[in-house]
């Protein structure tokens, strides 16, 4: 059998870590701005734009986790496939 490709795991791995800090930001957000969600819609023109900015870059973060979650699975199928054949890129 020839050997795996070490090089498509680790690519994998980066991956996966980059997904962790998307979700790890997230978390951080959502704790640090709860009170945004409570108190919102605020007459306050400031409450309303800090709200509107926090839900535009929650979105923003969600899209990347989700790019960054399709890509590591991308990567551990093919990692997965070459190494049932025996393949080595």
């Amino acid at each position: 059998m020839k050997k795996f490709n070490i090089d498509q795991v680790e690519d994998a791995n980066i991956t996966l870590d980059t997904v962790l800090g998307l979700a790890q930001t997230i978390n951080d957000l959502l704790e640090d701005n709860v009170s945004l969600f409570t108190e919102y819609p605020s007459t306050h023109k400031g409450v309303k734009w800090q709200a509107d900015n926090l839900v535009t870059k929650l979105l923003a973060l969600a899209k990347a986790t989700i790019t960054a979650t399709t890509n590591a699975q991308n990567q551990i199928e093919t990692v997965a496939e070459d190494f049932y054949k025996g393949g080595n890129k």
